[in-house]
């Protein structure tokens, strides 16, 4: 019997076009040796924000970017026969031809226009898609569905826009005793766009958003920061302070979202429930600094999985993930497109019990010794989970009187499996709710110590 076209050897590239960067995902598929990659690269537009409306995207501009793309991949991309015509070399081999180019230009993208009816004058090769909220809904409730979650939150942060989209189970009632219960997955979307940078500048001298800062410093010197670094975009922070301003700016911004939205988010208690993270600010931000933005912002308790995509093979690729086999260009597996999971646990911490062990856990596989986990009330704490090639199992319970607040169980179990789903962390959020900044800069800073002092994350 013949392997399906879609199940033979394969590679399909997707560019991704969003917060002046083009994130480029190259996935390549070979089940007959059960090989199977995505390559990722980013290319920063930001040089060019104030030249955007210009004419920049030119025929010229997209193949010297086709052209460094190759060699970033070294892989073949553009049929060289046609000159000054761009034709896509049909797939051959691996690192040679590719099944077909995609181009999902995000709604938000500054001059999408521009850029759009540049892409289609470009080349007829090429498909071309919007990343708007209805791409967003079919990505989050195929998901939902595909991981097998009740609840799903995306959060897409980038500087200029916040956006929280939600798909979860709806189990509606039966009209009748003879009916069974329909499910039904309901999806919304809330944002905050900042339309000019003036006024994302200006908003870092809010009063509202000066109680999250837990560094001790004049208004003026957080103001100058503020606005250099939105001047002048950057994939890294090295300074303390400025990353103390994102971190607030990310916990006021998520937070406003929600109570914005208290219908859309009002009711976030984790139970088999995920969390998924893209943008911008998930790459700047340490990753204790990014769990207090995102823990705070929403208020969560409860259990959750959190996934970071910094690499956005959710967005490039989530819908051939979803579709499996039946995908239109190529099948996209488990391993190469879900980053490493989180696993966030909060529960509720009661007063004389702050400083006790709260958590306690096994780590157990096969051919390792079995490996012990505490976690302390008063702080959030990172645990990493070994890489290895065999499953692990993770098994715990709350201790001491630590309870999720709306489960009515105390104990976790869960599964790690490389090259599947692979949990890197346990996340043990310890501190008692609710949780409360301010209100100075030096209350915020002690508080932080304490917080985060339970171990070197």
């Amino acid at each position: 019997m013949t392997q399906l076209p879609i199940l033979q050897e394969n590679s399909f590239l997707t560019l991704l076009i969003k917060d002046n960067f083009i994130h480029a995902n190259l996935a390549y598929s070979d089940l007959s040796t059960h090989r199977s990659y995505i390559l990722s690269d980013s290319t920063d537009l930001s040089p060019l924000k104030f030249r955007l409306d210009d004419v920049v995207f030119t025929r010229n501009f997209w193949f010297e970017y086709f052209d460094s793309l190759e060699k970033v991949f070294n892989w073949d991309i553009v049929d060289k026969r046609f000159e000054g015509v761009f034709k896509i070399k049909h797939f051959e081999r691996e690192g040679i031809g590719v099944g077909g180019v995609k181009i999902i230009v995000d709604d938000n993208q500054p001059f999408f226009k521009n850029i759009f009816l540049s892409l289609r004058d470009f080349s007829r090769d090429i498909s071309i898609k919007v990343g708007d909220d209805k791409y967003m809904e079919e990505i989050c409730k195929g998901l939902l569905e595909r991981l097998g979650y009740s609840d799903l939150i995306w959060l897409d942060l980038d500087i200029s826009h916040f956006s929280i989209y939600r798909a979860r189970k709806e189990e509606l009632k039966a009209v009748s005793k003879n009916e069974q219960p329909i499910t039904k997955i309901q999806f919304t979307s809330s944002k905050i766009d900042w339309k000019n940078e003036i006024g994302l500048i200006d908003f870092i001298k809010s009063s509202k958003i000066k109680a999250f800062f837990s560094q001790d410093t004049s208004s003026s010197e957080i103001s100058d920061r503020w606005a250099n670094f939105i001047a002048h975009n950057c994939e890294y922070i090295a300074d303390p302070l400025l990353h103390d301003i994102l971190r607030a700016f990310t916990t006021m911004q998520i937070l406003s979202i929600k109570q914005q939205n208290k219908d859309k988010l009002g009711d976030i208690f984790g139970e088999n429930s995920a969390i998924i993270l893209t943008g911008s600010i998930p790459k700047l931000l340490t990753i204790k600094e990014l769990l207090f933005a995102v823990i705070d912002g929403l208020e969560l308790d409860g259990i959750f999985d959190m996934y970071i995509d910094n690499e956005n093979k959710l967005l490039t690729f989530g819908k051939n993930f979803i579709e499996k086999e039946k995908a239109s260009d190529i099948v996209v597996f488990r391993g190469d497109i879900l980053p490493s999971i989180f696993k966030l646990l909060i529960p509720e911490i009661s007063r004389k019990n702050k400083d006790k062990v709260i958590f306690s856990g096994k780590i157990l596989a096969q051919n390792q010794d079995t490996r012990d986990m505490f976690a302390f009330g008063s702080s959030l704490q990172i645990l990493k989970i070994p890489h290895v090639d065999e499953k692990i199992i993770i098994q715990g319970e709350l201790k001491n009187g630590a309870v999720f607040s709306n489960l009515t169980y105390t104990d976790i179990e869960f599964l790690s499996i490389k090259n599947s789903l692979e949990y890197k962390y346990l996340i043990v959020d310890g501190r008692m709710r609710p949780i409360v900044y301010g209100p100075s800069a030096q209350e915020n800073r002690i508080k932080f110590k304490v917080w985060g002092d339970a171990d070197k994350e």
